[in-house]
Parts: structure tokens; sequence; C-alpha cells
């Protein structure tokens, strides 16, 4: 199995149109606790209704062409998990809290985005903030069992704009930066403390300095997005999100792959640029603690104050 890609979704090409729209279409519905019944139009119109919101999210060509982008399948389901609670005669309201996919709820009072992760680093230099399992949790804070895929698609379903990630070269023995676009984002973390109290507090609180004083980062982060690339020979042809591949979720160094960019551009190579953070020891929770990481909007690039202890 490769890391990073979840077991059992198939590849482009190998999908049965028709069955997969109706499948996503009442798997969302009893996400939202919506029997086909409930809707008021019984399980043939229903049915109807739901390939009508899948094929109205869908772009020109066949579906072979539409499931075989990552995103634009995953935008298709959370569509209809919103459009059937929304605009469906007889649904019940939507809760403030929607899970479009496993892992994931939006928050559409703030908006944020919730992903359910777990805690794998407690000392240590740190190049992420979150990863995929089997990828980076030896320098990574939280590991998240969602795609990084359908982390995108619900960022974009809160309505954040993605940009672009961050990169670095060197030449002739200048480095040059070019620091990531997308629109700001905060992240916190929630999780319970030894005593069963809640916690939720920004995640730079869990970080400090190499000479490891409280100093965590002062830049938000930025929605990147990730990138598209072109299949390798071990894949079916087409094209793939990286993320999906490399694990790469919430970065603090740039790879040049993150769903969510630092907003700091620092090299992930030690000749060129020392490391900066590591773990906060004595503040992360234990090992495998479970957490929940939270994308939270921000219209303005936030500055936190610097506390030495």
């Amino acid at each position: 199995m490769v890391a990073g890609i979840r077991p059992g979704f198939p590849a482009a090409g190998q999908i049965d149109p028709e069955p997969l729209a109706i499948r996503r279409g009442f798997a969302m519905m009893g996400t939202l606790n919506l029997p086909p019944e409930g809707l008021g139009m019984g399980p043939v119109p229903c049915r109807a209704f739901s390939l009508s919101i899948l094929s109205a999210c869908q772009p020109p060509g066949d579906w072979d062409t539409a499931v075989g982008s990552v995103l634009q399948a995953n935008l298709c389901r959370a569509v209809l998990v919103i459009a059937l609670g929304v605009i469906c005669p007889g649904c019940q309201r939507q809760p403030t809290l929607i899970r479009p996919f496993e892992g994931i709820s939006i928050n559409r009072d703030q908006p944020a985005v919730e992903i359910e992760a777990w805690a794998c680093l407690e000392a240590g230099w740190l190049e992420q903030i979150a990863c995929s399992p089997h990828t980076r949790e030896h320098e990574s804070l939280l590991v998240v069992q969602a795609r990084p895929s359908d982390i995108h698609a619900a960022l974009l379903l809160a309505g954040f704009e993605p940009g672009k990630p961050g990169s670095w070269t060197e030449r002739d023995g200048e480095v040059q930066f070019t620091p990531p676009t997308g629109d700001p984002l905060v992240v916190f973390v929630r999780y319970l403390d030894i005593e069963g109290g809640i916690v939720e507090e920004p995640i730079r609180m869990w970080i400090e300095d190499e000479q490891g004083r409280v100093a965590p980062p002062t830049e938000t982060w930025v929605f990147t997005g990730s990138i598209m690339a072109t299949n390798p020979r071990w894949m079916d042809p087409g094209e793939h999100y990286v993320a999906d591949i490399t694990g790469s979720i919430v970065g603090l160094v740039t790879f040049g792959d993150e769903v969510v960019g630092f907003r700091q551009v620092l090299a992930d190579r030690v000749d060129v640029q020392p490391p900066q953070w590591k773990v906060r020891c004595g503040h992360v929770p234990p090992l495998g603690t479970p957490a929940t990481m939270i994308l939270r909007g921000s219209d303005k690039v936030t500055k936190y104050p610097v506390a030495d202890e």
C-alpha cells in the first residue's frame, strides 16, 4: 500500500458511474440522518434528485473523466450533503456542524474545518504540524487519518480560497524564497487533559524555538491547496493530488506540496537553513491522545506575541 492513500479507494476508470452516484447520494443522506422516505419524494424521485445534484457539480465529459479528478469527486459528494439538507422539501434542519467526509466536520458558524487527529510526537525537531499515517510522524505534531484531498474539499465548502504552496530555490550559493498564497488560516487544537478537562489552544503553544524558549511561530498559515501532478508509471493514466501520496497536510517547513502551508518559507534542508522549531516537551499531550485540529479563517495576518518562560 502506498503511504498516504486510503485503502480501497478505486482508481479512475474503474468505477461504474451510476451505481457510484446512487451510493454516494444515499450514503450522504445517511450521514445527515435523512432516510429517502423522509424527503417526501419516495425512492425513485429521490434517486433522480441525487443524480441531478451530482451531475450539476461535475465538469463536461463522461463520468470516468469526472471521477478521475479526486477533488471533483469529493466535491460532488460534499455538495450533495449540503444540498440535501438545504433545499430538499421535508429535510430536517442541518446542524451547525456538518460532516461531509469521514473524520472531517465543517462548522458553518465560524467558518472552520475540524479534523480528527491524534498526538504523535513528544520531542524532537518539527517539519510539519499534521501529516497522514505512515509518512512524517517522526517530525509532525499530529497524524490525521482523513485524506488530504478531502480536507481540501472541506476547506472549499467552508468558503476558503486556495492559492499555491511556497517554494525555495538555491542558485550560485544564493537562496530565493517564494511565499505561499491562499486564504489565511489559524490552526487550533482541542483535546482532553489528564484530568478530563477540555483544552483548546493555538497549535503554536505546542512549539518552542531551538533554545527551548516558548517562542512559537508568529505567522498564520494559508490554504495553499497542494498541487496536482501527472501520475507516475505505477499508477493508472491521469493526475493525482500530491498530498494524498506524500501526506503533507499542514506544513511548518516548506516541502511545496502542503494542503495548508506556513506563511514563512522555511527550507527543508538543514544545510540551507538550520532547524528552527521543535516540540514543546512537557506541554504536548501523551502519544496517541485523540485531538481535533481546527482550521479557522483569519481576515488578516495574525501576529501573536512572543512569550518567554
